[in-house]
């Protein structure tokens, strides 16, 4: 029985997920609206399913510019950070040179043999890098392509099953309670509720909070990356023991080294704020704790990743769960 939960857990996970997300999607925006939409067609004698659709294209417009502003800023960001290319790479150089030549003063060794073994480390990284992406470049742009319209198709049918799954609420709602071997099943779905969809949805507004934060920080200290910065501290700051600090401590040993005390400080007092932030949200957003050890926390962030890639991040401790509450609900674990 163990060995087909996991079995199960994982395939549903790996294989099933993927596909039925457009029609889970579509069921929690018809879970979220359908009241919204109950009250319009009482007060404007307006169908249920048509205010749906109202609601629904309303949703899907807001998320779809403010996707738009976000993706478009991020694009700026990034070819100012290649038409800054030179620049950038000047500013490497000079701080090699200080580097190599504290290495000098510390270790003994001296400065020009240091700086020739990482530039030329540097370059073997280079050409590997480019060495791997030539070849299928052309490849890689169908890829996207794919997976762009396999996008949009998604949001299609997420749209279409949201507004027929609001029209059709009650019966469907009827037809669950009805089902006696749901019984089980539904008590898996509100513990895994209660719990795991909790804490990810806690981690969730934790993750925007902190890259909120972060990027007004560096936006403040006038980096033409503040969007970029901010949202990848945000996703640092939710990895197990990585944190913002992982990046912001290294990048104010930089600042100091060339004399910028000023930003080297406010990347240490970031990294304060943005621990004090999680410390204060997560007992709000979370109320009592999960009851689970942060070591299995972390263990099943790490299967997870090996498991389903970058997802991992979020299956691993939904799957972890998953498979802990459906054996609890069988009497498998005693």
């Amino acid at each position: 029985m163990i060995a087909g939960i996991l079995a199960g857990v994982y395939l549903g996970y790996r294989y099933l997920l993927p596909v039925s997300l457009p029609f889970l999607t579509a069921w929690l925006l018809a879970c979220w609206l359908y009241p919204a939409s109950l009250k319009i067609e009482k007060k404007m004698k307006l169908k249920r399913t048509l205010a749906g659709a109202v609601l629904l294209s309303l949703f899907f417009g807001v998320i779809g510019f403010l996707l738009y502003q976000g993706i478009t800023e991020i694009l700026s960001q990034v070819k100012t950070a290649i038409s800054n290319y030179q620049v950038v790479q000047q500013w490497c150089l000079s701080l090699l040179e200080k580097l190599c030549g504290m290495i000098e003063e510390i270790a003994g060794i001296e400065a020009a043999k240091s700086r020739e073994y990482i530039l030329f480390r540097l370059g073997t990284l280079q050409e590997q890098t480019l060495a791997a992406l030539s070849p299928e470049a052309l490849s890689k742009v169908m890829h996207g392509a794919k997976s762009f319209l396999f996008l949009l198709s998604g949001i299609v049918v997420t749209f279409i099953a949201a507004i027929l799954l609001i029209g059709d609420m009650e019966n469907i709602r009827k037809k669950i309670w009805d089902y006696s071997w749901l019984v089980g099943t539904r008590r898996v779905i509100r513990r895994l509720k209660k719990t795991t969809v909790t804490y990810l949805k806690a981690q969730v507004i934790i993750i925007a909070a902190v890259s909120a934060v972060c990027a007004a920080v560096f936006w403040l200290m006038k980096s033409p990356y503040f969007l970029i910065l901010g949202i990848a501290l945000g996703i640092l700051d939710a990895v197990p023991l990585i944190g913002t600090g992982t990046f912001l401590y290294p990048a104010a040993v930089i600042f100091l080294i060339r004399g910028r005390t000023g930003t080297a400080l406010g990347c240490v007092i970031l990294d304060i704020i943005t621990s004090l932030l999680r410390e204060f949200l997560e007992p709000r957003l979370l109320g009592e704790k999960l009851g689970v050890s942060p070591i299995i926390v972390v263990m099943s962030v790490y299967l997870g990743m090996i498991l389903f890639g970058v997802w991992g991040v979020v299956l691993g401790p939904l799957s972890f769960s998953t498979v802990y509450e459906i054996g609890r609900e069988w009497d498998v674990w005693d």
